[in-house]
């Protein structure tokens, strides 16, 4: 599936073509969320995440809402300060309806595969993370 690309040398003067479409937002919505919670920025989650939202890592649930997002990555910042969620690699290959994103992340020395899937309204609605433990980073 192609997207339409317009020219914008203001913004992007180092690529001043780029693709738009509902992937682009996912993609940018998913690094917003990224260095909210890197950088403790926990007051402003809904911004990124659905009041609803759900993670499970490795089909287990982390969290079912947003207070307990809250509360899970105020824990995950406290017990390890210095680890970083860094997007690797990001997966363009989307469904059709475009409201899911893919992606390879780290976080404290292991890789994550991560399906985010979003609302209508563009936050994250659901997190299933997978612990890729074919490639893991030295």
């Amino acid at each position: 599936m192609s997207h339409p690309t317009h020219t914008s040398t203001s913004t992007h003067s180092t690529n001043p073509t780029h693709t738009i479409g509902p992937n682009h937002s996912h993609k940018n919505t998913i690094e917003q969320f990224a260095n909210a919670v890197n950088g403790n920025h926990l007051d402003n989650l809904d911004k990124y995440l659905d009041s609803n939202v759900q993670k499970t890592v490795d089909s287990k649930a982390v969290y079912n809402n947003l207070k307990e997002a809250h509360d899970y990555y105020t824990k995950e910042h406290t017990n390890n300060k210095s680890a970083q969620w860094k997007i690797i690699h990001t997966d363009d290959k989307n469904d059709e309806k475009g409201n899911t994103y893919q992606a390879r992340l780290t976080y404290d020395n292991k890789t994550y595969n991560i399906t985010y899937t979003f609302s209508s309204a563009g936050k994250i609605q659901r997190i299933d993370a997978n612990q890729d433990t074919t490639n893991i980073p030295k």
